[in-house]
Parts: C-alpha cells; sequence; structure tokens
C-alpha cells in the first residue's frame, strides 16, 4: 500500500496542484480528504476526476465544498475505484474552478473565518444601516448570535458561501460581529416568498456576484456522522526543497540541482511547496491587481515541474515575477522589496 500513497497538507501544497499531478500520471485511485471533523472522497479513474463525496452530497457540488478546506490533509491511495461517475467536467476547468474558490474564501476567512461562529449584528434597535442591499438586510436580521453562519445560510436557504461573502461584507462595514458561543434568542424567519418563482438549484459554477465569485454550495450538514473513511489523516512534516535554484533579478544563481525524476511524487510536491511559497511571498508585496500575473506564473511552473523541469521552473517562477512587476511598471523601491522577499526564500532551507 505504500507504493501507491501520496499524502501531505494543503497549507503546504494546495489541493488543486496535487490532484493535477497525480491526474498527468493517469492513476486511477481516492483522494482522502480531512479538515477537522468534515472528510471528502475525491475518485480518479485514469486520472480523470468521475466522482466526489462529502458529508453534505456528492458530485460536482461535493468536490466544489472542499474549496472551504484550506488547513486540511489529504491522502492518495490508488485503487480501482468502483464509484458512479458523476462528474463529466474536464480537470482542467475544475482544477481552476476549486482553486480560484480556495483563494476566494482565503479572502473571506480572514473575517468570517469558520462557518461554525454566530454572527451578531451590532446594531442599535431602529438603526439602520447604509448601503445594505435587501438579502444583507435579512442577514443582519438573522445575525442575533443565535444562529451560526451555516445555520443563517439554511434559514434563508441560500448556500453557505453567499452568506459568507455577505457577512463579510457586514463585517467589513462594522454591522456585525461574530462569536464563539451561541447567545441572544432565535429571531423570527420569515420564509422567503421572494419574487422568485420555484425554488432554482442555485447558480451555475461560473456565474459572477458582487462580491468574490466564489461558489454557491450548501455546507450546512456538518453534523452529520462523517463516512467510514479511513482514519489518521497524516500531516506532512517534511521540510521544504533543500536547494531549488539560483538568485533572483541578477543575484548570481548557484549550480541548479538536478530535475526531480517524473516517477518522484514527494520530490514534486516539495518543489511546488516552494512555488506556493514564492506566490504569497510576491502577493504580500505586489498589489492586488497583479496577483493574476503571479498566478499564472505560478501555473507555468506547476506544469514545468509535472513535465520534469524541477528546481530550475522554481528558480524561473521568481525570476518571471519580478520580470513581471517591472514590465507592469511597478515602481523601483517595490520591486526593491519584492526582490528581497524572494532571495530571501531561496537563501532558507
Amino acid at each position: 500500500m505504500s507504493q501507491g500513497v501520496i499524502q501531505g497538507s494543503m497549507r503546504e501544497a494546495p489541493l488543486p496542484d496535487i490532484i493535477q499531478l497525480v491526474s498527468q500520471g493517469g492513476k486511477s485511485g481516492c483522494f482522502h480528504v480531512q479538515q477537522e471533523a468534515s472528510r471528502a472522497r475525491i475518485y480518479l479513474k485514469d486520472g480523470r476526476i468521475i466522482h466526489a463525496v462529502t458529508h453534505a452530497g456528492e458530485g460536482f457540488e461535493a468536490l466544489m465544498e472542499v474549496a472551504l478546506w484550506l488547513d486540511g490533509t489529504y491522502r492518495f491511495e490508488e485503487l480501482v475505484p468502483d464509484v458512479p461517475a458523476t462528474i463529466t467536467k474536464p480537470n482542467a476547468s475544475i482544477l481552476m474552478e476549486l482553486g480560484r474558490r480556495m483563494d476566494e474564501w482565503r479572502v473571506i476567512s480572514q473575517k468570517v473565518p469558520s462557518v461554525d461562529l454566530y454572527p451578531a449584528s451590532t446594531l442599535l434597535p431602529g438603526e439602520t444601516p447604509h448601503g445594505v442591499n435587501a438579502r444583507e438586510a435579512r442577514v443582519l436580521a438573522l445575525s442575533t448570535g443565535y444562529y451560526s453562519v451555516a445555520e443563517v445560510a439554511e434559514a434563508m436557504q441560500k448556500p453557505v458561501l453567499t452568506i459568507a461573502k455577505d457577512l463579510y461584507g457586514l463585517v467589513m462595514a462594522g454591522h456585525v460581529t461574530l462569536k464563539g458561543i451561541r447567545s441572544g434568542k432565535p429571531p423570527k424567519i420569515d420564509v422567503p416568498a421572494a419574487p422568485q418563482a420555484a425554488p432554482q438549484p442555485g447558480p451555475p459554477p461560473g456565474s459572477s456576484q458582487a462580491l468574490p465569485d466564489i461558489r454557491e454550495a450548501d455546507a450546512a450538514g456538518l453534523s452529520i456522522p462523517p463516512p467510514p473513511v479511513a482514519a489518521g489523516f497524516p500531516e506532512n512534516a517534511e521540510p521544504f526543497p533543500e536547494t531549488v535554484g539560483g538568485g533572483v533579478a541578477g543575484t548570481p544563481a548557484p549550480a541548479p540541482a538536478k530535475p526531480a525524476p517524473a516517477d518522484d511524487p514527494q520530490r514534486m510536491v516539495k518543489l511546488m511547496n516552494f512555488t506556493q511559497r514564492i506566490a504569497q511571498a510576491a502577493k504580500m508585496v505586489l498589489p492586488e491587481a497583479q496577483h493574476e500575473m503571479v498566478h499564472r506564473y505560478q501555473a507555468k511552473a506547476t506544469q514545468q515541474i509535472i513535465s520534469g523541469d524541477g528546481p530550475e521552473a522554481v528558480k524561473n517562477l521568481a525570476l518571471a515575477i519580478s520580470r513581471g512587476a517591472v514590465d507592469a511598471g511597478c515602481d523601483a523601491d517595490m520591486v526593491r522589496t519584492l526582490n528581497t522577499h524572494l532571495k530571501a526564500l531561496f537563501a532558507t532551507k
């Protein structure tokens, strides 16, 4: 069983990158994903994603639910899947959507770190906030400290991430605070006689909204006992790559290490971990308008690592981001700061 197992932490290596790595090898098997009590199984057949199961459901929606799990662990086990094919979209679009929504949830979770917290309005009785739309007003009315974020979503019959987006804006505006303990009284729930005909299944995965375009999937069924999945998902305690390339922006580069062999998935994971660190360091310095450029270069580096370029792809990623910042017109001080951060990464082991 050890021959067909890849495992690690989603904090160190994003799950979409790991799934892509495994799918490139045309493998069949199951990803067991876990964050605290939440668990998911993602099945691949000949490299294609065909099925996913979580506590709340199955299929594409279940796979997108994993976008909420930023600190989870994964374990891929090679096997011949005996499951229905509930997912038919191509891997490229699935993984791009999953990665994008993880990025969006990473932003929202800075203010709404968990759907198990209890939102409570900070407004005085009778006070009417400005700039709040009709749905946000309903969220405010239900934010008495009694319902959790997930329960507010269930009461409003809306996907939990839609409500999390609304709460993100309300917290930023100072209208809502989040508590860790249930309090207050249960608010009156008006079943929405909304100007919509029959209940809709929800917008398609690619639909856009005012706040971050994030998956509309209901994760309210958190209390359902987990399915029988192998327990004890190990945390990845392995260090980042010992040496992954040269300098940045004119700094002399040490001799590049030997490229990782294409059949060494653990080594590839380490290299992709390092690309994640480079991208995070760059986004800390560069303005948000340049983050898409960083994502683009990181995706290219990931493809090169999968193709066997190894440390050379990691070094080129740092150089490409540095040059991209110059080409985008970033001022000299910002570019110097960026290069300092990137060189610091290569100086550590």
